[in-house]
């Protein structure tokens, strides 16, 4: 079956609990990883497209009938994919049209691009707008945020009763500024011009055992807080992805959800705690009319003093280690100011497996004797890649954690790089630093070699030159931070050590 990329950085594939009218049977079979860890997914009734794949020849214009709102065809979540096809593919628009309700959420799904090759520049590149009645535009997808297609997806929360319109065109028909070669693929290579289209109307009723949730009010403290279920996959081996569609019935609303993470399944390091704030936001994003700027989480046994806390508006979302059996109460903010029309928000939460543990907290803070070990996996750039969920200590003297990166399976002309998250990630870690060393220990570059996390930016090392005859045969990477925040007890981190060969064409 396709799998569809909704918020990819850990390939959440697509939603598990029932949408209504979608007939047919869930064949999600598990979750993909994110930086070497198992991740959850969910799955939909609505994973196959029926035109990907197709040659339509766009030889000529095609009259399919819906190339306006007065023209569009109607689509009904019990209708599956409908097919489409845009031609001439810079210019067409195909319209489809549905009735909804305020505050029900939806979820609007295309696919032209093939399964095995989902950036197929010979395909379309969808883009889906979403119009009220009066064909003012409230939301738009071109491609799943983090995702790994082309084949846009939208997700959102309606704001009225009454008639919507659904708009599908490639991107060189919906951004002419953008148009090839300014941003979109070249039209000339596209072979087909076929695409499928499908609505799924989505309840969120609060069940035990479905993965979507509604935010019940009064929900503004933890007496009051709302359940994040957990849903087993198909196979058992893991979870699927939870959704929870909240909204701030003021300016000063904050709704307060809980989790418990399960003993089980096993996971091979531990247990992993991630909360997506969905951004972006507005007419170019989901289209609510705010943002969520704080997301934080404390355990039942302290409420005073929060174990994560983020800022979504910034890029971070929440992902450190949990323990099993333990309560969490999670505290959802907006930013201060006036209420808007349609201030929903949606929230993902997922139970996944961390990546392999700092190991060697004893030892591992000078260079005589760095951290090894490490386990290696393909990354998707063709090298190898290193991961580690490290914790820097508090303590009198400043916590130092440095690993050794083995040269083994690195060729000629290969880079080296880093990326670290702490305070992107809901740590009170603050100044994460990393500096690329010799295998000695010894500087090689200090400016070009280290970075330093923000609130704004991952710690980022990108593809520095490997020294000749590196000590060894190994790198060094020195994981250091500066002083932690007073109000967040978590102190993880979370490092990818990445061996590139050289950038192609």
């Amino acid at each position: 079956m396709k799998s569809m990329h909704f918020l990819g950085f850990f390939v959440l594939s697509t939603i598990a609990a029932t949408a209504a009218g979608c007939g047919g049977d869930n064949e999600g079979d598990g979750g993909g990883g994110g930086e070497g860890g198992a991740g959850s997914t969910t799955t939909s009734s609505a994973t196959t497209g029926p035109v990907a794949g197709s040659t339509s020849t766009g030889a000529g214009e095609v009259d399919d009938g819906n190339d306006s709102p007065e023209e569009a065809e109607p689509i009904q979540p019990e209708d599956g994919w409908l097919e489409g096809t845009l031609d001439p593919l810079e210019e067409d628009a195909d319209y489809y049209s549905f009735t909804g309700a305020k505050g029900q959420p939806v979820y609007i799904l295309s696919d032209a691009r093939p399964e095995d090759d989902e950036r197929d520049p010979t395909y379309p590149d969808t883009v889906i707008t979403l119009l009220d009645a009066d064909g003012n535009q409230l939301a738009q997808n071109d491609d799943p945020a983090r995702g790994f297609t082309n084949d846009s997806e939208l997700l959102t929360v309606l704001p009225a009763d009454g008639e919507y319109f659904i708009v599908v065109q490639d991107c060189n028909a919906a951004f002419p500024q953008f148009a090839f070669p300014n941003g979109c693929f070249d039209p000339a290579e596209v072979v087909s011009f076929d695409y499928g289209v499908a609505l799924l109307s989505l309840d969120p009723a609060e069940s035990d055992t479905d993965s979507l949730i509604g935010d019940i009010e009064p929900n503004n403290d933890a007496e009051q807080s709302v359940q994040l279920h957990y849903e087993l996959n198909n196979d058992e081996s893991g979870y699927f992805t939870t959704f929870a569609f909240g909204s701030f019935e003021s300016a000063t609303d904050v709704d307060v959800y809980s989790f418990t993470p399960p003993e089980t399944p096993a996971v091979d390091n531990v247990i992993l705690a991630q909360l997506i704030a969905d951004q972006p936001t507005g007419i170019e994003g989901n289209g609510s009319t705010v943002n969520v700027s704080e997301i934080a989480v404390f355990a039942s046994t302290d409420l005073t003093n929060a174990y994560a806390k983020v800022d979504p508006t910034k890029g971070g979302d929440i992902a450190l280690p949990v323990e099993a059996g333990q309560e969490y109460f999670v505290f959802v903010k907006r930013p201060a100011g006036e209420a808007g029309k349609n201030d929903f928000y949606i929230l993902l939460h997922n139970r996944m497996s961390s990546d392999p543990l700092e190991a060697e907290e004893e030892t591992n803070g000078v260079v005589e004797t760095p951290e090894g070990g490490l386990v290696s996996f393909p990354n998707g750039g063709g090298g190898v890649s290193y991961a580690i969920e490290g914790h820097l200590a508090d303590g009198e003297t400043a916590d130092v954690d440095i690993y050794a990166v083995p040269l083994d399976d690195v060729e000629e002309g290969w880079t080296f790089s880093v990326v670290c998250e702490a305070q992107r990630n809901g740590s009170g870690v603050r100044e994460l630093s990393a500096e690329v060393l010799n295998g000695d220990g010894t500087s090689i570059d200090a400016a070009t070699y280290s970075a330093t996390e923000t609130e704004d930016e991952n710690l980022y090392v990108e593809r520095v030159t490997i020294p000749e005859a590196p000590a060894d045969n190994r790198l060094l990477v020195r994981v250091s931070a500066g002083t932690p925040a007073a109000d967040v007890t978590s102190r993880g981190y979370n490092c990818l050590f990445a061996y590139l060969p050289p950038e192609t064409e």
